[in-house]
């Protein structure tokens, strides 16, 4: 009880943080690992709790490198990760952090293909019918809509969302690049302060960044919460797992 008190309570924090300033901060999420590993040692978990950590900050800081996932997000799923390492779907105990970060990733495509559709309707009506399939789909075919439409509406519209520029020396660490720069190394997408300070000694004016991007941390709690009940509740999870795959569970 105590392990799901903790990462309920951390992401919900996390959750409202991120939501209003768009960063999920260290003095959260380094606590909430330390702290885990802790607990995971006393309970006797603590090699498995400190293997699915550590595999989470490898896999997690690649994400984070190519601007995939804010390290916030990663940290964060590294402390879920040290206080409740496995977590049970459909019967099976699986790493914690992956069904997570799956369904964090459906919920999320179908809240901003919602929110994209109704934001571009402004200007181009027939994109305000876009969610209007949500009415009549059940969830697991909604999550697969709402990663198509909101994967073609972020590309298409890129620009127009998500695109600005910016001087260099309005540039801080974490800042995304919308596009390779020169003086950069190749891939780098996540600026650093090292980064930063070189763009400027190569004499770099401004760069395009990506600005206003979704924030996930909100979408780490309700996929939490949702698994958590679900491993409360496995019928649950086949209930749900019927109209997609044509299971018969009585």
């Amino acid at each position: 009880m105590l392990d799901v008190v903790a990462i309920v309570g951390a992401s919900a924090v996390a959750a409202i943080i991120d939501a209003y300033t768009g960063e999920i901060p260290e003095w959260l999420t380094i606590p909430l690992i330390f702290l885990g590993l802790a607990y995971a040692w006393f309970s006797g978990f603590f090699w498995t709790a400190l293997l699915v950590s550590v595999a989470t900050l490898g896999i997690g800081y690649l994400l984070y490198y190519t601007g995939e996932l804010g390290g916030g997000d990663v940290l964060l799923l590294a402390g879920i990760a040290a206080w409740k390492p496995f977590i049970g779907v459909a019967g099976f105990s699986v790493p914690s952090p992956l069904p997570i970060l799956v369904l964090g990733l459906i919920l999320s495509s179908i809240f901003f293909s919602v929110y994209y559709s109704l934001y571009l309707g402004r200007k181009l009506w027939w994109l305000r019918i876009v969610p209007v399939p949500y009415a009549f789909t059940p969830p697991l075919l909604a999550g697969v809509y709402g990663s198509i439409v909101t994967a073609y509406l972020g590309q298409r519209y890129r620009e127009e969302l998500f695109v600005r520029e910016r001087k260099v020396e309005d540039l801080v660490p974490e800042d995304v690049l919308a596009e390779p720069v020169d003086a950069l190394p190749p891939g780098k997408k996540v600026l650093e302060k090292k980064d930063i300070e070189l763009l400027k000694e190569k004499g770099v004016e401004t760069v395009k960044v990506l600005d206003n991007l979704p924030r996930f941390g909100p979408f780490i709690l309700l996929a939490l919460l949702l698994l958590l009940y679900l491993e409360a509740n496995p019928s649950e999870a086949y209930r749900y797992a019927t109209p997609l795959f044509f299971l018969n569970v009585g």
